[in-house]
């Protein structure tokens, strides 16, 4: 065999192989996010997000996508928009601490957020996304658009509506929704 087709063969094996992220398993449905506390400004999203996925890995670990705007909050009015969709993986119950900044010596906020699954009822999945919101610097670049204009706090209530079963590696983004794709 020739270092050529050699190379072809390592370059296809690599090319198969299973993907390293940690797939879940879960459902697609309707997303309502309705506030419970909120003393952000702009006010952290409320509202429906579209079909989006709720599911949990093998090791338990929850996993929730909703478009970037339901996570992260609307853009200031100052500044850019947002794109659409954002895979989240959190520990159940665990508080997530982020550091926002466009370079390592620019901190542009803390953000420090916790998924809680509520459990269900009649069919309808509850959850609840806490967020704090810390050290905002709202001259930070257009790509930090959903920043806060100050220091702040919010808890939102989330209820999902399962419609069909589906794996996180087979969701496929269409604009703020998701569908399943295998």
């Amino acid at each position: 065999m020739t270092k050529r087709n050699l190379a072809l063969v390592v370059m296809a094996l690599a090319a198969c192989q299973e993907p390293t992220a940690e797939d879940a398993v879960g459902e697609l449905g309707p997303m309502v996010f309705e506030t419970a506390d909120d003393d952000c400004r702009p006010n952290r999203f409320s509202g429906s997000t579209g079909s989006l996925f709720v599911g949990a890995t093998t090791s338990g670990r929850l996993v929730v996508t909703s478009s970037l705007v339901a996570f992260w909050g609307p853009a200031r009015e100052d500044a850019g928009t947002l794109i659409a969709g954002s895979r989240t993986d959190f520990a159940n119950g665990t508080d997530l601490e982020l550091i926002l900044g466009g370079e390592p010596t620019r901190r542009c906020a803390r953000l420090r957020s916790r998924w809680t699954d509520l459990g269900t009822d009649g069919g309808t999945r509850h959850l609840e996304l806490k967020q704090v919101w810390q050290e905002i610097d709202v001259g930070c670049p257009e790509m930090y658009a959903h920043l806060p204009e100050r220091d702040c706090s919010s808890t939102r209530r989330v209820r999902f509506t399962p419609m069909s079963a589906c794996r996180l590696q087979c969701l496929t983004p269409t604009a703020d929704d998701l569908t399943c794709g295998c």
